[in-house]
């Protein structure tokens, strides 16, 4: 028996007609259980795609980036912090922190004896060129560091916030330590006061300072000033007494041609340098970069003939580029052969 329209035979739940029904009727029963099949089949994979969409949707939302960024999940540091982790950041001038943050930062100039008494018995300095860098100020407490002659020492003290007056002490366990008090002037970004030392058997053990306000930055460019049309030798002197004679020197048109920073240096531009030419080439580096020397035949001829010279630190030796570390290397195997030159200084 064929059948052209089931619509009118009694199913089974799957839609299929039930056996018993297909055994009255004299069809066989492959015939249903064919078509069930198909539809379970039908029914599997579709569940089966149901999954794997899921499956895919759940990978997809693992996988999806945060809302947050890499500069969102970085902890603050401290201004310290900052300073190891860039090299520029050590040569930068003091972060503001703090309160009046408009009076942090680096105050340069010439830190004077106040008394000569013993200074030419002791051989003592008259001036130095000085850095006290305010670091930062909170209600009335106050912390910074000064530079001067190969040292650098921290402070901290108190500040009267109204009158701008500060004392503050360094922590004395340096035989040059001492206590400063000065006055700072918000207008003109000066600070004027004195030092007075803890060893009263120094040499100087009092100085006085006028210092203004300056930004330092790293600039490869400096070189000696000539502004000013040299038509002389400049002396070199481990000494600031006034001196006349025959003395060390230097023709700074020479140095000036050269730069250490800035161009890779040969044989033929220092071979016929004296030594103290060459010594002043290669202590152009380090000044470049704020060294404060202790060495004083190069701290007085920096303190004194380059204005743009600020010290700031005692050691840069990290901040030292590949071609200035290369044109030192040089300018040594030059400068332990080479003689020095003698001129005649007077009035």
């Amino acid at each position: 028996m064929e059948i052209s329209d089931c619509s009118n035979i009694s199913t089974s739940p799957y839609g299929c007609i039930s056996d018993s029904r297909l055994v009255r009727l004299g069809i066989k029963s492959y015939y249903c259980r064919n078509h069930h099949s198909k539809i379970y089949q039908k029914m599997r994979n579709l569940i089966l795609f149901t999954l794997a969409s899921l499956l895919i949707l759940s990978c997809k939302q693992e996988n999806k980036p945060q809302t947050d960024t890499i500069e969102d999940t970085i902890t603050e540091t401290t201004p310290s912090q900052k300073k190891i982790e860039t090299k520029k950041s050590i040569n930068d001038t003091p972060k503001p922190t703090g309160d009046h943050t408009e009076l942090l930062g680096y105050y340069v100039g010439s830190f004077n004896a106040d008394d000569y008494e013993n200074v030419y018995e002791k051989k003592g300095s008259f001036s130095n060129k000085i850095n006290i860098a305010i670091d930062a100020i909170k209600n009335d407490s106050i912390h910074g560091h000064s530079v001067v002659a190969g040292n650098s020492r921290p402070f901290k003290g108190i500040i009267d916030v109204e009158t701008l007056s500060v004392k503050v002490t360094e922590p004395g366990d340096n035989k040059y330590d001492g206590i400063f008090e000065f006055t700072i002037s918000s207008e003109k970004n000066t600070i004027t006061g004195i030092w007075i030392a803890n060893d009263k058997n120094l040499a100087v053990p009092k100085r006085k300072y006028d210092l203004n306000k300056k930004e330092f930055t790293y600039e490869p460019e400096l070189n000696l000033d000539f502004n000013v049309e040299y038509d002389y030798n400049l002396s070199l002197s481990n000494s600031q007494l006034d001196e006349n004679g025959e003395m060390e020197a230097i023709n700074p048109k020479v140095i000036g041609k050269l730069n250490a920073s800035t161009q890779t240096l040969n044989n033929t531009d220092v071979e016929n340098l004296n030594k103290g030419e060459l010594e002043v080439l290669r202590n152009l580096i380090y000044a470049r970069h704020g060294y404060s020397f202790k060495n004083r035949k190069m701290r007085y001829f920096f303190d004194s003939q380059i204005e743009w010279y600020i010290p700031i630190s005692t050691d840069i030796r990290d901040q030292l580029t590949s071609i200035e570390k290369k044109n030192i290397d040089l300018i040594k195997r030059y400068e332990q052969h080479a003689e020095r030159y003698y001129d005649y200084f007077g009035r």
